[in-house]
Formats: C-alpha cells, structure tokens, sequence
C-alpha cells in the first residue's frame, strides 16, 4: 500500500502543496534537484516484466547506452552470464513474448 504515492511523490508528479514534509535522497531534499536530473537517475521496476521483441541486448539496453562488456557484467550479477554464454547468439539472441 502506498507505492503508487511514494513513487508519485519522488518523481515529483504531484504538486508540492500536496505533500507534508520533505522527501530527502542521501540527505538532499528533492525540490533542490532539477526534474531532469532526479527522474534521469530513478528507475521504476513494474512487477510485470516487460519484454520487446528483439534481442537479449536491446532488452537490457534499449537505448544503447552501455557497452557490451557492461551488459555481460550485468547479467553476471543476475547470474545469468554463464546461460546466455551457452546460446549461440549471446547477446543477440532473439527475445519475444508468446
């Protein structure tokens, strides 16, 4: 319960009057942090994974901005390096929802 708000509120998607208090990340009050620069650094994880239809690495980089070797590294945290390692493809396997 209340993680739409949590989430509404630090993003800053609700007006400022609507919220009590101050929310403060590493001691840094939100409203002093330019909207592009807060939302630019906060990821929101859905509880239902989303998948595009493509390859492994558009799905862990969409938007190119990581090196391979940082994608391997990645999915070496999740435990996943020596699996997709054994696919012929590695990184460029194909990726879809059925």
């Amino acid at each position: 319960a209340g993680k739409s708000s949590l989430v509404n509120g630090i993003l800053r998607l609700v007006n400022r009057s609507c919220i009590y208090g101050n929310i403060l990340i590493d001691d840094i009050d939100i409203s002093r942090i330019t909207l592009n620069h807060l939302r630019s650094h906060i990821s929101v994880i859905p509880q239902q994974p989303i998948l595009f239809s493509g390859t492994l690495r558009y799905n862990l980089d969409p938007f190119d901005h990581y090196t391979d070797e940082q994608c391997w590294t990645a999915l070496e945290d999740v435990q996943l390096k020596k699996f997709v390692k054994s696919h012929s493809d590695g990184l460029l396997m194909c990726i879809a929802e059925w």
